[in-house]
């Protein structure tokens, strides 16, 4: 299970930019036991859209927004009678992953997946998350730069990339620019690569006291039951 915080209202308006119409797929699994899937929430998110000027056209609930059959089948036929631009993903990080590789909508992050400490709950696959409580995925296609770049690396690739190939194993990995950029192509966002460099708060990427206070208390009363 991975924790998810929602991003502020301003912040996920200036993702979003000049989108005719945002459809938002919420999460059932990770997000909603963390609240911000819960009906009141998706129906106050899509209220706060439409009071910065966003159209809404509908609201999508799949069980696991990291499962990409429900999210290729759930789109599919909310496609059939929605029209939308851009969808918007209340969930962790690979759920955003998931939507954005499933999808040849331009996919933005309503949420920040934030650390617990240590590694948990992340299912096998090829979209993973950083846990690093500050999701970029909005300027990227969403794809994240730091999982599916070898090095981590922010602002595009290294000088050991070539044809598409990352430079650690280019038998059998791409590089991880190569495929933000092949994304943000088909979606029409390359002027997303213009903007200025992404610097990351690294002090996000800690687990907040809260947690690890929720930690501490959950591992000694487990010992205490031994």
């Amino acid at each position: 299970m991975l924790i998810s915080k929602r991003k502020e209202i301003k912040e996920i308006s200036e993702l979003i930019g000049a989108e005719e119409s945002t459809l938002i797929l919420a999460c059932n699994g990770c997000a909603e036991s963390f609240g911000n899937s819960e009906q009141s929430q998706l129906a106050l998110l899509k209220s706060e859209l439409e009071g910065q000027g966003h159209k809404v056209p509908d609201i999508l609930t799949v069980d696991f927004a990291c499962e990409p059959s429900l999210v290729k089948h759930w789109l599919e036929i909310v496609g059939r009678k929605t029209d939308f631009d851009s969808i918007l993903v209340v969930s962790c990080g690979v759920g955003v992953q998931t939507v954005a590789v499933n999808s040849n909508k331009r996919t933005f992050p309503a949420c920040d997946t934030v650390s617990f400490g240590g590694r948990i709950g992340q299912a096998w696959g090829d979209p993973r998350c950083r846990e690093c409580g500050e999701c970029l995925l909005g300027y990227t296609g969403g794809l994240c730069p730091l999982t599916s770049c070898s090095k981590g690396l922010l602002n595009g690739p290294c000088g050991g990339s070539l044809n598409g190939r990352c430079e650690v194993n280019p038998e059998t990995r791409e590089c991880g620019w190569h495929l933000i950029y092949k994304k943000l192509k088909e979606t029409g966002r390359l002027d997303l690569l213009e903007r200025a460099p992404l610097v990351k708060d690294h002090s996000k990427s800690e687990p907040p006291e809260a947690l690890v206070a929720l930690r501490n208390r959950i591992t000694s009363e487990g010992s205490e039951g031994i």
